[in-house]
């Protein structure tokens, strides 16, 4: 799909255009801008968001703080999110059998504050604080890496958005349709134009494929609270079989 396919079939379904008419210049260029934005705006939600990449970063021994992001010290893409619960150190990675050892990752200021001795160093962290800046995301190990291990991050994977007009972009199933009706939605606040309720439908429907799609479901451990939903009793480990 191209941007200008896809923004006059969605003017078309706001009666902007005719049938067979193409968009201007200015219009096309204008509805390129919501259409980007629609775009970032699902970069934040997982469930919006198709796969997760794998990128594993040379730790140097003795530095404790690193940089993410076009130019930084981990020289890579900004993620729009790393994965909290998916963050590893690899050791020995260059040797024929390297170990991911899973450590814990945080945003929150007040984790990072609860470290007394920042600078104490071992062989690799077991704890990286992300202040989640722009343009540069800022990682901090602790302990000090003092071997020249790998971090291995997992990253939601941005969306294409459309440099031009012309140009073609692959996406996975479903995000053709999803793509088309949702900027239909957001065109007709800039056209001031109304939305057949058909149109309103599909792209709520195309929206939720999308999100069933892309879910990620946990798995309940033993240990985890379930509450019964029945006033005045007792919440029971999931261990034991819930009641529907």
């Amino acid at each position: 799909m191209n941007a200008n396919d896809t923004i006059a079939s969605a003017l078309r379904l706001i009666r902007v255009l005719a049938a067979g008419e193409t968009p201007s210049a200015d219009q096309a260029e204008d509805a390129r801008a919501v259409l980007n934005q629609m775009l970032d705006s699902w970069q934040i939600e997982r469930t919006t968001i198709y796969t997760q990449t794998i990128q594993d970063f040379t730790l140097t021994p003795g530095l404790q703080t690193y940089t993410l992001g076009t130019g930084g010290t981990f020289n890579y893409a900004r993620p729009a999110r790393i994965d909290k619960d998916n963050v590893s150190v690899i050791l020995s990675p260059l040797g024929s059998n390297p170990i991911e050892l899973p450590i814990t990752y945080t945003l929150s200021e007040r984790d990072w504050q609860s470290i007394i001795l920042k600078s104490v160093q071992a062989t690799y962290p077991w704890f990286v604080y992300d202040d989640g800046g722009m343009p540069l995301r800022t990682l901090k190990c602790w302990p000090v890496p003092g071997e020249a291990d790998a971090l291995r991050l997992y990253m939601w994977q941005a969306l294409s958005t459309f440099a031009d007009l012309k140009t073609d972009y692959n996406f996975p199933p479903g995000y053709q349709e999803a793509i088309r009706y949702n900027l239909v939605i957001r065109l007709a606040e800039e056209y001031g134009a109304s939305v057949a309720p058909m149109t309103k439908r599909l792209a709520e429907q195309s929206l939720e494929r999308l999100r069933d799609q892309n879910l990620e479901i946990g798995t309940l451990k033993a240990g985890d609270i379930v509450p019964t939903g029945r006033k005045g009793t007792a919440p029971w480990s999931s261990d034991i079989p819930p009641i529907y």
